[in-house]
């Protein structure tokens, strides 16, 4: 029954595509991320103590919101990312945490 329910919206509304959509935006949210993080760690080094400590404590304040519970966004996880969530997974926070102590991997 599930699998033919998602054929049918597969053949009507050609989810595939807006998920490929999904996932090029989320790549983007996540570019966007990496490059906020390295800008905040690039510009604590030029603050004068305590700020440039305030800085790097609060660096990955304010970056994207989640969207766990959108239906949409459940549908993109389940079939192009087997229900884990890209901006959850390890890689992308071993990824994110490493931005924060200065230690770009994606430059490998």
């Amino acid at each position: 029954m599930y699998d033919e329910l998602i054929e049918a919206l597969y053949e009507k509304f050609n989810l595939y595509e807006f998920c490929r959509l999904i996932d090029c935006l989320i790549k983007d949210i996540q570019h966007l991320e990496s490059e906020t993080v390295k800008t905040r760690y690039t510009l604590s080094k030029y603050l004068e103590p305590p700020y440039d400590e305030f800085m790097r404590s609060d660096i990955l304040s304010g970056l994207a919101g989640r969207y766990y519970d959108h239906p949409a966004y459940k549908i993109y996880i389940q079939l192009l990312y087997n229900n884990q969530d890209p901006m959850d997974s390890d890689e992308w926070v071993d990824h994110i945490t490493n931005l924060t102590h200065d230690h770009d991997d994606s430059e490998n």
